[in-house]
This record gives structure tokens, C-alpha cells and sequence, in this order.
């Protein structure tokens, strides 16, 4: 399996690690709304502590209010001011009057205030209580009932937090978004623990599933097109064998000559060079010495040529056909390639066709060879089939390069195909051919080829025309991935 994660595992992985960050997120979340809700819950206290302040106070002064009794009113709200969080307490009439104020600093005892005589209070109208808030102060104004509206008490307290309580407030919050990040990644953790062995090694189980079905489907539709060649790669065996049998015959009787005339000499060794001599030429007249002996090397080049034929053939059968040929990509000479594969293929096509080369010097490429052969043996072999019954045909072979990539063309003059069938001309077991000609996965097995070759496979015909292959081929296989790399990021 590759290391990095390709574009559809991406797709597979890419929804779960939205969802576990997504979750992950949501519990950060949590802990920082469970810390505002628990600040905003201390500035509720401090509300009602001044609240609850404001209330025992107009409970215990209203009598003394009613008796004119201020000293008593202020006894009592120096108790109040005992609290350390109450900064000022003010006592005032119905029309904001002042009848008794005490108010300190920060870490000083409460003292009277004086020079203040009326203050802005409530409206009769509004609730008896009213709170307020500003940098400094709470300020509660609590009004002083008895039967009928006597007056205001007015509070402030400290508008600070206490610096314990927020920093255990804190505390406890950097606690809570602790656990709630760790399990967000415990989360996320299960997530792709769960997509790993569901989707990722499920899908490599699949993909050597997959690669194991493409190797065998490759090497059925290569013994597959054997199969078909078979008679046509006899008779071409058949023939060299044919006359190097027959050579070997004649070369027999060249032998048997030889030793005629051999043995004859030495026998008239005792006797005068003269008789010897002219014994000899009219021997080697009778039996035609002088032409085995012109005929006897030709004889020998041609047995020689028929050899190599044989040779090149079973070599070049054995290239195409074994199951254990080189499946990495290696630089090689596509034009030798095809040499190679028009031999295999010469029984089936010289029947049909002509083949012309018009090919151009092309540079080395990075390819699996007998893969890119078997593509070019299939579409030769349907160009061969595509020729009209009646008529001989011609096929051509191109070939051309760029800077980056070569190019390689099938072209023959054959019957043509239809529009509604060149759509499906590339759908494994779809073929037009009669039942026992073909499997269907020609052309749908060089496609793939092709393709993981980082090429293009095209095709245009026209019927009763002809149709023309057209394949390109990068130069260099890493040049092609760095491009897609490139293109991805």
C-alpha cells in the first residue's frame, strides 16, 4: 500500500475527521461557556448580596427612620458597612434628600460624609428595588416602606471580582477544557482507529484483490491472443522449418557426393597422377560436382536464415508470453517493441494486409515492455480483422515525440466503426467479433494499460473509411508524477 494517503481514501477519511474535529471543538467550546456562564454567575452573587444588604437594612431602620432616630440608623448601617465588599451607605428621603450618609475607602474604616444634601433617586413609580452597575460600584437603591413611602437606602458595593474566586474559577475552567480536549482527541482517536481498519486496510485488502484480478485478467487476455495467433505463428514457424528440412536433405546428397569423390581418389593413389586426374574429372562431371559445390554455400546462408527465423520467432513468443516478465517500469525502445510484436503477428495479418512503417526516431521510454507490446499486438491483430473480406488491406504504423512524450498510431483502411458501437468499443467483454474470435477484453485491457502508463489511448474512424488508434506515452514516468504532485497541492 503507498504511504500517502491517495485522492478518493482522502474522500473516504475526510467526512470522520470533520466529524472528530467538529466534536473536539464542541467540548473546547463547552469549557470556555462553562467559564463565562460561572463568571457571570459570581456577578449574579455579588448583585444579590447587595440586594439582600439593601433589604435586611430598610427592615431595621424603618422603625428609627419613623422615630427620627439617626443615631440608631447609623449604628445600624455601620454594621453593614462591616461587610467588606460595601464601599458606601446612603439613607435619603422620598425626594432625595439626605438624611445619613457613611462611606470609606479601599482598606479604611467607614467615616460620616458630609457636604452632600441631595442625591438623584428612583422614581416613586418604579419597583421598590433598582440595581445599577458602573466601573467603580453595585449601587442598589432599596426603598424604605411603612405603610406609606418614607425614603431610599442606597448601597454600593464593589463592582470587582474577588481575586480567589476568579482565579479558582479559573482554575477549575482550565480543568474542564483540559478533560474536554483530551476527550475531543480521544474521540478523534476512535475515529480514525475505526476508518484505519474499516475503510484503509479494507481498501488495501480490496486493492490487492483488485491487482491480483488485473494480473490474471492481463495474462488470460495475453494467452488468450496466443490462442488466436497460434496457426498463424505455425505457419510461419512451418515454413523455415520447411526448406531447412528440405536444405538438409539436399545437403545430404551434397555429402554422399563428397564422399564419392573422396574415397575414389584415395583409392587411385598407387596409380599415375595422369589416369588419376582425368578419373577424377570425369567423375566429378557424372555427378555434378561443380554445381553442388557453387550451390552448396547459398544452401547453407539459407538454412542459416531459416534457423535464425525460427529463433527470433520462438524469442520473441517467449518475450510476449512469459508470466514472469518485467512489470516495473524500465527505458526501452518502443520501435523494437513493435518489430518484434509484427513478428508474432505476421501469420495473421500478411493474410489480410499490407503493413507499411512509417515511422519516425523516437527516444527511449520508461514503460513496462511487454505490456505496452501486448497493446499494439491487440490493435494490430483488430486492424488485421478489420479489413473487408474481398479486399486486401493496409495497415499503417506511426510514430512521432515531443520533449515530454512520444506518440504511436495504428491506422488501417478497414470497414470503419459505428457511432453507437465506438462508444463501448472499451467495455471489458464487449466485442463485435463472431463467437471464438474474441474475448471482448482487448482493447479494454490496453486502455487500462495505458492508463497506468499515464498515457491516452484516442480513437476516430468513419465507416467504410477506417479507423486510426492514437497513443501517447510520457518520456520519463517521474516527470508525470511530480506533475500530478504539483497539481494536487
Amino acid at each position: 500500500m503507498n504511504v500517502h494517503i491517495g485522492e478518493r481514501q482522502w474522500k473516504s477519511i475526510r467526512p470522520a475527521l470533520w466529524i472528530g474535529l467538529a466534536l473536539a471543538l464542541l467540548q473546547i467550546a463547552t469549557g470556555v461557556v462553562a467559564y463565562y456562564q460561572s463568571k457571570s454567575l459570581l456577578w449574579e452573587n455579588k448583585f444579590q448580596l447587595s440586594k439582600n444588604l439593601a433589604q435586611g437594612l430598610v427592615v431595621a431602620v424603618a422603625d428609627q427612620v419613623v422615630l427620627k432616630d439617626y443615631a440608631a440608623v447609623e449604628a445600624r448601617m455601620f454594621q453593614t458597612m462591616a461587610n467588606d465588599d460595601v464601599y458606601a451607605v446612603m439613607v435619603t428621603d422620598m425626594q432625595g434628600r439626605v438624611m445619613t450618609h457613611l462611606a470609606r475607602s479601599q482598606g479604611q474604616k467607614p467615616t460620616h460624609q458630609m457636604g452632600v444634601d441631595k442625591v438623584t433617586v428612583p422614581s416613586p413609580d418604579v419597583a421598590d428595588i433598582t440595581q445599577s452597575r458602573d466601573e467603580q460600584f453595585i449601587t442598589t437603591w432599596q426603598k424604605i416602606t411603612l405603610g406609606l413611602d418614607l425614603g431610599w437606602v442606597r448601597i454600593q458595593t464593589s463592582n470587582s471580582l474577588d481575586t480567589d474566586d476568579v482565579s479558582h474559577l479559573r482554575q477549575q475552567t482550565l480543568w474542564l477544557s483540559a478533560m474536554s480536549v483530551l476527550s475531543g482527541s480521544v474521540i478523534l482517536g476512535v475515529f480514525l482507529w475505526r476508518f484505519y481498519f474499516s475503510v484503509v486496510r479494507r481498501e488495501h485488502f480490496i486493492g490487492m484483490q483488485l491487482d491480483d484480478a488485473s494480473e490474471r485478467l492481463l495474462a488470460s487476455e495475453k494467452l488468450a491472443s496466443l490462442g488466436q495467433l497460434a496457426a498463424g505463428v505455425a505457419h510461419e514457424i512451418n515454413n523455415p522449418v520447411g526448406y531447412v528440412s528440405s536444405n538438409l536433405t539436399t545437403l545430404e546428397k551434397y555429402l554422399k557426393v563428397y564422399e564419392k569423390i573422396l574415397d575414389t581418389a584415395m583409392a587411385q593413389e598407387t596409380s599415375d597422377q595422369a589416369s588419376q586426374t582425368q578419373e577424377l574429372l570425369m567423375l566429378k562431371k557424372k555427378m555434378n560436382y561443380e554445381a553442388i559445390r557453387t550451390d552448396l554455400q547459398p544452401l547453407m546462408a539459407e538454412t542459416q536464415e531459416g534457423l535464425t527465423r525460427i529463433k527470433n520467432i520462438v524469442r520473441d513468443l517467449k518475450d510476449f508470453s512469459r508470466s514472469n516478465a518485467i512489470t516495473e517500469f524500465v527505458s526501452c525502445d518502443l520501435l523494437q517493441g513493435l518489430q518484434s510484436t509484427l513478428n508474432i503477428v505476421s501469420g495473421e495479418v500478411k493474410r489480410r494486409a499490407d503493413v507499411e512503417l512509417a515511422l519516425t526516431p523516437i527516444p527511449h521510454v520508461e514503460c513496462v515492455p511487454s505490456q505496452i507490446n501486448q497493446v499494439l499486438l491487440n490493435l494490430i491483430v483488430n486492424a488485421a480483422h478489420a479489413m473487408h473480406p474481398d479486399k486486401r488491406g493496409l495497415i499503417t504504423l506511426r510514430s512521432g515525440h515531443d520533449a515530454t512524450q512520444v506518440w504511436l498510431e495504428v491506422q488501417d483502411n478497414g470497414s470503419g466503426i459505428s457511432e453507437e458501437v465506438i462508444s463501448k468499443i472499451f467495455d471489458p467483454f464487449f466485442t463485435t467479433k463472431p463467437q471464438g474470435l474474441g474475448t471482448g477484453l482487448g482493447l479494454s485491457v490496453s486502455l487500462g494499460i495505458i492508463q497506468r502508463h499515464s498515457g491516452t489511448m484516442t480513437v476516430q474512424s468513419k465507416m467504410g473509411v477506417g479507423t486510426t488508434f492514437h497513443i501517447t506515452l510520457p518520456i520519463q514516468q517521474q516527470a508525470v508524477k511530480a506533475a500530478i504532485s504539483r497539481s494536487q497541492t
